[in-house]
């Protein structure tokens, strides 16, 4: 699985409008699934559409698509008016435990950081999943980035709510179970943190 991901600003009575447009083509053409979020964190009051495909193959195919598609550059071209672009980056997960929950318009709260030693990383984010898990997350995932952020990595956790996030993030806090990794996460160099909740979806 690939995740395109692309962040920006517009006007907030026109992000829903901008993305069912958006949805409406990209499914059309064979996407994976799409969905919208909006921010708090490093990047408060910006929103950020994710469109989902097979592999990088498959990406460039649907984007052949959409440029050649007279009918989408018309429709979107109102939105685009009023759309500051921030970035676009491709996710690529390594570890990914996410089970299809639809219905619900999830929280996520995610660390974007760099760190030189894969294997390392691949085998602390097993812990941090148990732990997330166990506090009450239904989904963890952690990737590579490419793109604006070039060559980072992104840990992701998936929430019902953001007040579930709230509930594991000081249950893990007071039993200090960081502390036990901090050789590990003091390795890391740290891009930012985010917390994000979907506004609408079509991918489970």
């Amino acid at each position: 699985m690939l995740v395109g991901n692309w962040s920006y600003k517009i006007n907030s009575n026109k992000a829903l409008d901008g993305y069912k447009t958006v949805e409406k083509h990209f499914s059309k053409h064979g996407v994976i699934g799409s969905a919208i979020q909006n921010h708090h964190g490093t990047r408060t009051g910006s929103y950020t559409t994710f469109i989902g495909y097979e592999n990088h193959e498959h990406f460039g195919d649907i984007d052949d698509k959409i440029s050649n598609d007279e009918n989408f550059a018309k429709d979107m071209e109102p939105y685009f008016e009023m759309t500051s672009w921030e970035s676009m980056n491709f996710y690529r997960p390594l570890m990914h435990e996410m089970e299809p929950d639809p219905g619900i318009k999830h929280c996520f709260a995610q660390w974007n950081f760099k760190h030189n030693d894969e294997e390392l990383l691949l085998k602390e984010s097993e812990s941090f999943f148990k732990y997330w898990m166990g506090a009450g997350a239904n989904g963890c995932s952690v990737g590579w980035i490419n793109g604006s952020n070039l060559f980072t990595y992104g840990f992701g956790v998936r929430f019902q709510s953001m007040k579930d996030y709230g509930k594991a993030q000081d249950k893990l806090n007071d039993e200090k179970v960081f502390a036990n990794h901090s050789n590990f996460l003091n390795e890391c160099e740290w891009i930012g943190f985010d917390l994000s909740r979907v506004l609408d979806s079509n991918w489970d």
